[in-house]
C-alpha cells in the first residue's frame, strides 16, 4: 500500500505531493524561465547563466539540464514564449481597417509593451545586444512582418511594394520601442500612441495609386 504522498495514478505516473512526475518537470521548467525573465529584467541577457537561472528558481543544475542542453536554448523557449505574447495584440493593430479603432489598437500595443519591462526588455531591447538570441529573433520576427504584409498592407498589389512597406513599418516599430525603453527616446506613453495612430494613417495611403 503507497501512502497519499507516494502513489500511481490511472495512467501509471507516479504521483508525489499530489502531483505527478510531468507536472513537476513542467513546473521546474517553468520557474526556470521565470527565474530567467527576472535576470533579463534586472541585468539583461547578459546576466542569465546557468548557476545564476539555478540560483534564483532555487533548482539544482540537473534540474536545469532536465529542460535545457544549455544556456542559448533557454533563451530561444523564452524569447518565443513572449513573442507569442505579443502576437494577438500586433495582429489587431495591423487587422483593422476602421481608422477610428486605431488609438485605441495603438494603446493597447503600447500598453502591452509597458506591462512587464522584463518580457518587453528581452523582446524589444535584448535583440539589439545579445548576441545569444540574434538567429531566434532572425526566425521569429519574418511572423511579424507576415501580420503586416497580409493585414495592414493587403491592398498593395505588388508583391515587392507590400514587403517594403511590412518590413519598413516592422523595423521602425521595433527600434522606436527599443530607443523608449532603453531610454535613449524620451517621450510621454501619450506622444508614442499619437505616433502609431499618425503611422498607420500615413501608411493606409502608401502607394495608393500604384503605377
Amino acid at each position: 500500500m503507497r501512502t497519499g504522498q507516494d502513489s500511481t495514478d490511472d495512467a501509471g505516473a507516479r504521483i508525489w505531493g499530489g502531483t505527478t512526475l510531468p507536472e513537476r518537470k513542467r513546473a521546474r521548467r517553468a520557474a526556470l524561465l521565470e527565474a530567467a525573465l527576472d535576470l533579463i529584467g534586472e541585468a539583461g541577457a547578459a546576466g542569465v547563466t546557468m548557476r545564476a537561472v539555478c540560483r534564483r528558481a532555487n533548482l539544482t543544475d540537473r534540474y536545469f539540464y532536465e529542460s535545457f542542453i544549455s544556456r542559448d536554448e533557454l533563451l530561444d523557449a523564452l524569447y518565443r514564449q513572449v513573442a507569442e505574447e505579443f502576437l494577438a495584440p500586433m495582429t489587431a493593430f495591423a487587422a483593422t481597417e476602421d481608422p477610428t479603432a486605431d488609438r485605441a489598437l495603438s494603446e493597447a500595443l503600447v500598453d502591452k509593451v509597458l506591462a512587464d519591462p522584463r518580457k518587453s526588455r528581452l523582446f524589444l531591447v535584448e535583440p539589439y545586444s545579445s548576441t545569444g538570441l540574434g538567429q531566434t529573433t532572425i526566425a521569429v520576427m519574418p511572423v511579424f512582418t507576415r501580420v503586416l504584409q497580409d493585414h495592414l498592407f493587403a491592398r498593395i498589389e505588388d508583391p515587392v511594394r507590400r514587403r517594403l512597406a511590412a518590413l519598413t513599418m516592422a523595423a521602425g516599430n521595433a527600434g522606436m520601442f527599443a530607443a523608449w525603453l532603453n531610454g535613449s527616446l524620451r517621450a510621454s506613453r501619450e506622444q508614442i500612441v499619437d505616433h502609431l495612430v499618425a503611422a498607420l494613417a500615413a501608411y493606409r495611403t502608401l502607394y495608393r495609386i500604384e503605377s
